[in-house]
């Protein structure tokens, strides 16, 4: 096993979330990528996904969350716009439905919208692990 200091070879592991409020679902525009994406963030060591997860949410849009289902998962490789390089992820893709209003760090998001499921599809400028979980899933059942 690597050092969590060495450099380790394949795709960054990322935890998302499809937060839904309302029959709607929570999207952001991700400064570093320039594109349109579920909140999320990628795993730190000696954490589990769900962990994560649980982290990523309070950090990214304010919430204590519990409970998420782990519904799949997406590979892409994205361009990382600030620091002018390619990287190859995996993103692993959890639900959770809230009540309460999210506040969405503007340091993680430049702007954000609530979308239906057919909106996040429609979406011509979204990353590309979100394009290939929901190509995997077409039928996608939240609950």
């Amino acid at each position: 096993m690597p050092m969590p200091d060495q450099k380790v070879i394949g795709p960054a592991v990322v935890c998302s979330g499809f937060i839904k409020k309302d029959n709607k679902f929570l999207m952001v525009f991700c400064p570093r990528f320039k594109v349109w994406r579920v909140p999320g963030g990628r795993v730190e060591f000696t954490e589990t996904l769900e962990q994560t997860f649980l982290r990523e949410m309070k950090e990214e849009i304010g919430l204590d969350l519990t409970e998420p289902k782990f519904i799949g998962w997406g590979r892409d490789n994205q361009y990382h716009v600030r620091d002018q390089h390619e990287t190859s992820r995996l993103l692993m893709f959890f639900y959770v439905k809230i009540n309460q209003e999210p506040i969405v760090d503007p340091d993680e998001a430049e702007e954000f919208k609530w979308v239906t499921i057919q909106e996040m599809r429609d979406e011509k400028n979204k990353e590309g692990a979100l394009t290939d979980f929901l190509n995997k899933n077409p039928n996608i059942n939240f609950e």
